[in-house]
């Protein structure tokens, strides 16, 4: 495994600006993925065999966690919020599980939380809470989604999984500041552009909920997945429930 590589936010938009844009209704900067970082894996479930399936329609997506084409992304959270599409799909459970790589090259788990999979919402999430360590700066996180056919069967070709991962960086004070004084739309383009995806994500997420009706939010939401280095695009015209299930 590479080692941790910990990224200066070189995308920074100044606050007068991000005052222009919208004031004018120009096209925001939009995320910017930060171009050093990259992680093996496959943010999309595998095929499994027996019982269960994933009951996909014509262009829908299977199992799928919303990280970059990377596969990793950044947060300036010590606990950020995690989200993933769920298709439909007979499974009995969800399975999240959090794993810190070492230094050695080696990985530890340090969360694992399993839920019954009836009415899981399609855009599914889960918000680390005070139970689980604070991410380190500048430590790679491995996440991994499963679904389990037989929680009291653990047969690994009856699970299908999906994997991501998170690195925590700085936030800068300046950025800080900027934050707190701007509007929810012009705080998810100042995170989309400094490149913190799962910031970003996070209140795009929660302005989609409390704003469903919104054209501006759902144009934002559809530029994120099919930016050049996220490439979601099955998930770009995505419903969202107006509340999260949370854990």
């Amino acid at each position: 495994m590479k080692p941790p590589i910990v990224t200066s936010l070189r995308y920074f938009v100044p606050w007068s600006l991000a005052v222009l844009i919208l004031n004018a209704g120009l096209s925001w900067a939009g995320f910017t993925p930060p171009s050093n970082l990259s992680r093996p894996g496959n943010r999309e479930g595998a095929a499994t065999r027996g019982a269960c399936k994933v009951q996909t329609a014509a262009n829908e997506p299977d199992l799928t966690t919303l990280v970059p084409a990377s596969n990793i992304g950044l947060t300036a959270m010590s606990r950020p919020t995690f989200y993933w599409y769920l298709p439909a799909n007979n499974y009995q459970a969800l399975e999240f599980a959090l794993f810190q790589s070492l230094a050695d090259g080696g990985e530890v788990q340090i969360y694992k939380q399993q839920f019954p999979m009836a009415h899981r919402p399609r855009l599914d999430s889960i918000t680390l809470t005070g139970e689980v360590p604070p991410l380190q700066e500048g430590v790679d996180y491995r996440w991994t989604v499963s679904l389990i056919c037989n929680p009291n069967d653990p047969d690994p070709s009856q699970i299908r999984f999906a994997e991501g991962w998170v690195q925590r960086v700085p936030l800068p004070v300046t950025l800080q500041k900027q934050l707190l004084k701007a509007s929810p739309l012009q705080q998810y383009d100042l995170l989309a552009s400094n490149g913190l995806w799962y910031d970003a994500l996070d209140a795009l997420v929660k302005l989609r909920q409390k704003r469903p009706h919104d054209t501006k939010v759902k144009t934002l939401w559809k530029e994120l997945m099919t930016t050049e280095g996220v490439g979601l695009h099955p998930l770009s015209n995505l419903a969202i429930a107006q509340r999260s299930r949370g854990n």
